[in-house]
């Protein structure tokens, strides 16, 4: 201790920066860098769901179509080593040997010459630089294709998720009906048997029993039908054995987290997150580059090349020869087919800008309509939900008075119809409204957030 103190000096520096370190390590881990595609954490999807983030997961990390696109990335990762390759010299060996039938003086020497070349260039005009460009616009394009194809198969998802929780929640709905269609049947049966209600009027309340049945078969079908379409995207989505929506989620609470920024701010990083535009650049970059190559083949390429010669044909006995050549080669084509494929190549550089202004405007369309829809479908929830507890409130003051003779056993099975269209407007209308929103995270965050396996 006492050394420690005559030599604070010393120490103090050191002790300096471990304190300085130990108080950035929070501020560190709280500035990470977010990956590619999240301008913003997309946590919708685990508060709508704990099994929807992990369906996303899979089907963009194990779906049979992103396993074929990262092996096309994986080969235009080799083709951009080939071109890299070809900065540097070309070998070549090449083995001859002659057999004449007559004295031919060109050949009276070795019958067998063996030559090892090997061949720099020096300047291609261009060309090389361009056939580069084209392999990393290659590369960038099928990169930019895988996106797009996990953004697809992510939507997709979405709608099959949606498609089989919607079924699930009107069988729920369906299934409380079918009781109480049960319990408005036996009281009128029994009123029947006391000779209070006509027969007609028990006819009409099993009728509405058999309907509501037929109703509930009809979305057990439909969920059938929509794992179907889910399992096509997620094979073992019925194995995982997770809920599939969230049983205490909240709408106003996912509206404040969804739907905080403005119809511009979605516009922006869309567009800006949006695999197709950046494909369509990466295209219009690779025409660019087609072009130089064909503008170099009108220069003259430059070479030096050096040459080890065994044998040789004309004298015999030679000795082992060795040659540097400088060349000069240049070709046009045929005719003056080199002008007509610039010319073609910059039409369809032109065509490829016009196709990125139109796949911009098909995003902002796609923007815009779930943004408004999500909008239009959390207005319309609070009136959904009032006109469910106005229903509720009918029906049960219709069942009194119909005991009092106000109301006829018509007016209360009307009542209750309304009440199980009201809680089914409400089921459709959130489930639209989650549609919107889950399609809004997708298309402006990517799919990197929830991606098991990234390209490499």
């Amino acid at each position: 201790m006492i050394h420690f103190y005559k030599n604070k000096r010393i120490y103090r520096l050191p002790l300096l920066c471990i304190f300085v370190l130990i108080s950035a390590l929070p501020l560190y881990s709280n500035a990470k860098d977010p990956e590619f595609g999240l301008v913003a954490q997309p946590s919708v999807f685990s508060v709508l769901s704990p099994l929807l983030p992990l369906l996303l997961q899979k089907v963009t990390a194990e779906h049979p179509q992103v396993q074929s696109q990262i092996h096309n990335l994986q080969a235009a990762g080799m083709d951009l080593k080939v071109t890299q390759q070809a900065y540097w010299p070309t070998p070549s060996i090449s083995m001859e040997r002659v057999q004449t039938q007559s004295l031919d003086p060109a050949y009276t020497g070795s019958p067998q010459v063996l030559s090892f070349r090997l061949q720099q260039p020096l300047w291609t005009g261009g060309r090389l630089t361009a056939q580069s460009n084209k392999a990393i616009a290659t590369q960038a394009i099928e990169h930019a294709r895988l996106f797009e194809i996990q953004q697809g198969l992510a939507l997709k998802t979405l709608q099959a998720w949606t498609e089989v929780v919607m079924a699930q929640r009107q069988q729920q709905v369906l299934e409380k009906s079918e009781t109480v269609q049960t319990q408005l049947l036996q009281k009128i049966r029994r009123r029947a048997e006391q000779g209070l209600s006509p027969l007609n009027e028990v006819n009409y309340a099993n009728l509405r029993l058999v309907q509501v049945r037929q109703d509930r078969f009809n979305a057990l079908q439909q969920e059938n039908q929509a794992w179907i379409r889910l399992t096509q995207w997620v094979p073992e989505a019925k194995n995982l054995g997770q809920t599939l929506i969230h049983p205490n989620i909240q709408l106003q609470a996912v509206n404040e987290l969804a739907l905080t920024q403005a119809l511009p701010h979605w516009e922006a990083i869309s567009l800006d997150n949006s695999p197709l535009i950046r494909r369509l650049e990466r295209v219009a970059q690779l025409q660019l580059a087609e072009v130089a190559e064909k503008r170099a083949a009108l220069q003259p390429e430059v070479y030096v090349r050096a040459e080890h010669q065994r044998g040789n044909y004309t004298y015999a006995n030679m000795p082992n020869t060795n040659r540097v050549f400088v060349g000069l080669s240049a070709s046009t084509g045929a005719g003056l087919g080199l002008s007509y494929q610039l010319a073609a190549l910059q039409n369809k550089h032109d065509g490829a800008l016009q196709e990125i202004v139109a796949a911009r405007r098909s995003v902002l369309e796609a923007v815009q309509t779930d943004f408004l829809n999500a909008n239009a479908r959390q207005s319309k929830a609070e009136m959904l939900l009032l006109n469910l507890e106005s229903s509720h409130e009918i029906q049960a003051a219709w069942e009194r008075q119909f005991i009092n003779g106000k109301k006829t056993w018509i007016d209360v099975m009307n009542a209750a119809r309304e009440t199980l269209q009201a809680e089914l407007a409400i089921i459709e209308n959130e489930m639209a409204w989650l549609q919107s929103i889950g399609r809004l995270h997708i298309q402006a965050h990517g799919t990197s957030s929830w991606a098991g396996q990234s390209a490499p």
